[in-house]
């Protein structure tokens, strides 16, 4: 099934959260992708885990996902479902990895699948929000943000509310923004570090509170 115009495309953003989530796998238990969009990501998670539930809002992108993991023969193990974020899932169903590629540009007015909010954070964190009210005791959440928004803010933020939060990777795009790959933890994997993007290429590490 092709992909329709209005839905989500893979590009830079999700092929990034993508390849993080193969370095980051194998998955134990039920994982989920909140805005499956095309289905890149669901799809790298079903082939990691051992079942998933991928959410879109949009009809086409849940259909467009939902053929892509049937051509892949990993249908038997996805639930792809039409509903804002995991709002139309049993309560008491938890996750032990939730992962999403939000719409993280700070504009406001523009489409949906791009605004972030004033800020560029206002809807990953209502996205990490209702995440978080799915995850199990240890589990996870991996997010995709922007240099371009306030992404330190969000970092603070998801600390507040008891992550141990860490920068997993960083990728430029452009001549003036980097992709970053956010994990927020209950449990944070020892080899988690929290990491500034630099212009240069280089990294280095910053202080994160927990």
């Amino acid at each position: 099934m092709p992909v329709t115009a209005n839905v989500y495309r893979a590009g830079e953003d999700t092929l990034l959260l993508a390849e993080t989530l193969e370095r980051l796998g194998p998955f134990r238990g039920l994982a989920g992708e909140i805005g499956c969009g095309s289905g890149l990501v669901t799809e790298v998670l079903a082939s990691l885990a051992e079942e998933v539930v991928a959410s879109d809002v949009m009809i086409e992108a849940v259909r467009a996902t939902w053929f892509r993991v049937k051509r892949k023969k990993l249908d038997w193990k996805v639930h792809a479902v039409c509903c804002d974020r995991f709002e139309a899932l049993r309560e008491g169903e938890v996750f032990g990895l939730i992962a999403f590629n939000p719409p993280y540009l700070p504009v406001e007015g523009e489409d949906v699948t791009y605004s972030g909010g004033p800020t560029g954070v206002e809807v990953p964190l209502s996205f990490a929000e209702s995440a978080a009210r799915r995850l199990s005791e240890r589990g996870f959440i991996v997010l995709l943000l922007s240099s371009l928004s306030d992404w330190r803010r969000a970092l603070e933020a998801l600390a507040g509310a008891g992550f141990r939060v860490s920068v997993l990777c960083s990728r430029g795009v452009g001549l003036f923004e980097e992709l970053l790959v956010i994990l927020a933890s209950r449990s944070a994997p020892s080899s988690a570090r929290a990491r500034d993007p630099d212009p240069d290429g280089e990294t280095v590490e910053v202080p994160v509170s927990h």
